[in-house]
């Protein structure tokens, strides 16, 4: 299946990287990491990124119509060593959205900044034309998980679907909740998520806080922290007053809510004609061994979806080699995922090799993503609905 432009159309989901895992290789260390020796406390910190202005042409500010913070994440570093400032260059739609995004950050610093090329490709700018030349720059900013502000800690449980530990939990809802005996969910309820509309490229979430009288009875609720979304806040409220609990009375229960992510669609490709290659790579049957598919994690989570285009050679024994990334979009990442799709692979062996093949490999989301899938997650019972 290899045509001068040809595709490698990948639509893929938890169960595709289940079928056919693609361990990655180990990276190095980022270099703002030291090696912490053994029987040193190691310190639990928070990493999230402040945002400057955009820049575009000549310097002229962009206001943002939608900002999209890259999730924070969990790391073990010293408190003194931190990450580095980066700088994501970029270009603009006609609609302000962000592609052709890069970094200037070396590669084995990435490891920490994965989240922000799709963040900004998620973000959004008020524009009257298309622009080239923009330039964003992210700080980081590195908090114990005692010292970090309650949204920072909200948005990281949101982003790792709630898999938090309990001093995270009692930050957020300090209480006898989760203690021995755990609850017991009698009866749930969720939000109706079908009244519910979907932002692109992020998922908007609520906290609730709540106790339980001796009766199994929810009282006091409030909305926590949220991301704003006033619909969500009112339905996820709803939701937590018709449950019912064996085992209270509880205080400092809480429960999350969120929606899927919508799908932001690739920037679309250049025409065929434009991007050309050996007409000798024209094989239907040339997988010894098929390519991994590998969804970029952090552009799936978002449901972004790109696309790549490379040049490469083919030893005559069908190993594949000099991968060179002629495009992609809207990142150079889904340029560096391609490459992996094609050193994972490997062609049926020939007589002689080949040179100057040419394919497209295509990063689609399916509907049933889970980055498209309303969840929920709950501190202090048997079992969320997760």
């Amino acid at each position: 299946m290899l045509a001068r432009l040809g595709a490698l159309s990948f639509t893929l989901a938890a169960p595709a990287l289940a079928a056919q895992p693609a361990p990655p290789a180990v990276p190095p260390p980022p270099q703002f990491m030291d090696v912490i020796p053994v029987g040193e406390p190691r310190e639990m910190q928070i990493l999230s990124w402040q945002v400057s202005e955009a820049t575009c042409g000549a310097g002229t500010g962009i206001a943002p119509v939608h900002l999209s913070l890259p999730q924070p994440e969990m790391l073990v570093v010293r408190t003194w060593n931190a990450p580095q400032e980066a700088a994501l260059t970029f270009a603009l739609d006609a609609e302000g959205r962000p592609f052709g995004i890069a970094s200037n950050a070396a590669e084995r610093s990435r490891l920490q900044m994965r989240d922000l090329m799709p963040a900004l490709r998620a973000s959004r700018f008020a524009v009257e034309a298309p622009q080239t030349g923009c330039t964003i720059r992210y700080t980081p900013e590195l908090r114990s998980l005692s010292d970090a502000p309650l949204e920072t800690l909200a948005r990281f449980g949101v982003a790792q679907r709630l898999r938090m530990n309990k001093d995270a939990w009692e930050r957020l809802s300090p209480g006898d909740c989760r203690s021995a005996p755990r609850l017991a969910p009698l009866t749930r309820s969720y939000p109706d998520f079908r009244k519910l509309e979907r932002r692109e490229g992020e998922r908007q979430w609520t906290y609730v806080r709540y106790d339980i009288d001796a009766e199994g009875v929810p009282v006091n609720l409030a909305t926590g922290e949220t991301s704003g979304y006033a619909a969500l806040d009112a339905e996820a409220l709803r939701a937590v007053a018709a449950g019912r609990y064996a085992g209270g009375p509880r205080s400092g229960c809480i429960q999350a809510w969120w929606t899927g992510a919508a799908t932001i669609p690739a920037p679309p490709p250049p025409p065929k004609p434009k991007v050309e290659g050996n007409p000798a790579c024209e094989i239907k049957d040339r997988w010894e061994k098929e390519p991994r598919l590998v969804f970029p994690s952090n552009y799936q989570q978002r449901a972004i979806e790109g696309w790549a285009i490379l040049r490469y050679d083919v030893a005559p024994w069908g190993q594949i080699g000099a991968i060179t990334v002629l495009a992609a979009e809207p990142s150079t990442e889904f340029g560096d995922a391609a490459k992996s799709v094609l050193n994972s692979a490997k062609f049926k062996p020939r007589e002689s090799g080949l040179s100057g093949c040419i394919d497209r490999v295509v990063f689609r989301i399916r509907k049933d993503d889970p980055a498209t899938t309303d969840g929920a997650a709950e501190a202090g019972a048997e079992a969320g609905a997760d």
